[in-house]
């Protein structure tokens, strides 16, 4: 009777994913590794030690900011750095699905500010690949998973197409991409445009329920800090993380006046969501041909009618707390 018992707990527990699931909510954060990513990355296994947050269980990579082979590499450093290397790393797409951008160095040429530093001691990626893994753990932690995406949606869309059922077993997809578009911002989003069918893939099989789109319009309109507060403030933070956070975007700091970090505020709504202000429901899309290929197109209705939710504005003195909180913590 027991040795039937024992036989029975390992059948259904490894069957159903049921030992995985301790009701604590799991993460992985999807990324193209430039100086933001790595911030991003960095919060959330912070808050993970620090205030009990969600378990990252995974990352996974994808062309974007820099060619993937450095995607990779940067994953590594930043999990190094954060004394995390127990992290699972899944190498993702090389290329988009249809036509891939030329990858800038906004970031560096290695996509993390060129500081030669933290290349000693890596720990290998995973043999399987991202979009197998993002499939299997959506099955293992079914209805606890929830995926951030700060890079194009190639491997999102690659999961969703291989197996229908994948984002209807997520807790939450959040996507850092796009735009709401206006006479200021007449040209595609970053992420959008690096994979533009993929973004059409994901957005036209989402439900609102599902699927929250934070769009970098709104990030510049609502988190738009003074480049002297990013380096006399936040900079100014004296930790391992902070210090290695400032090199990987030296070089994309002083290109601009303003800081306007989309993917740290990302993963912090999803970390936080009462740091949302208001959120709107949307019809949501994206152009796929022509000279407006990339760009956005919203029609905000109600629930009911919409394919996502969008997170419209963001509570700016929160955020700034949420950041210098977090990242003062010691990985």
């Amino acid at each position: 009777m027991i040795v039937f018992l024992c036989i029975f707990v390992f059948i259904i527990t490894n069957v159903t994913g049921y030992q995985n699931n301790d009701g604590k909510t799991k993460i992985i954060i999807d990324n193209d590794a430039g100086g933001d990513d790595a911030m991003a990355i960095f919060l959330a296994l912070l808050y993970e030690k620090h205030f009990d947050g969600p378990t990252l269980i995974g990352l996974t990579t994808g062309n974007g900011n820099t060619i993937e082979d450095n995607v990779c590499i940067n994953n590594q450093r930043i999990l190094k750095v954060a004394n995390r290397q127990d992290v699972p790393l899944y190498r993702g797409s090389k290329s988009s699905l249809v036509i891939t951008p030329t990858t800038t160095n906004y970031y560096g040429k290695d996509g993390l500010g060129d500081s030669g530093l933290y290349y000693n001691d890596l720990e290998p990626a995973k043999e399987q690949s991202a979009v197998s893994a993002l499939i299997e753990l959506s099955k293992k932690y079914e209805g606890s998973l929830t995926v951030i995406t700060l890079g194009s949606l190639t491997n999102v869309a690659l999961a969703m197409k291989l197996d229908p059922g994948f984002l209807n077993r997520l807790q939450q997809l959040y996507v850092a991409a796009g735009h709401i578009h206006s006479d200021e911002i007449p040209l595609p989003e970053f992420n959008a445009l690096t994979d533009v069918e993929a973004y059409q893939v994901v957005t036209q099989n989402a439900t609102p329920d599902k699927l929250t789109i934070i769009p970098y319009s709104q990030v510049m309109r609502c988190l738009n800090f003074s480049r002297a507060w990013r380096q006399e403030v936040l900079g100014a933070i004296d930790t391992e993380v902070m210090i290695a956070q400032n090199l990987f975007e030296k070089v994309s700091v002083r290109k601009n006046e303003r800081w306007q970090a989309l993917d740290p505020a990302a993963v912090a709504v999803a970390l936080k969501p009462d740091l949302v202000k208001e959120y709107k429901y949307s019809k949501n899309g994206i152009k796929t041909c022509g000279d407006q290929r990339g760009i956005n197109t919203n029609e905000f209705v109600s629930m009911q009618d919409a394919n996502v939710r969008v997170i419209y504005s963001v509570h700016e003195e929160e955020y700034t707390q949420f950041l210098l909180n977090v990242l003062s913590k010691h990985a």
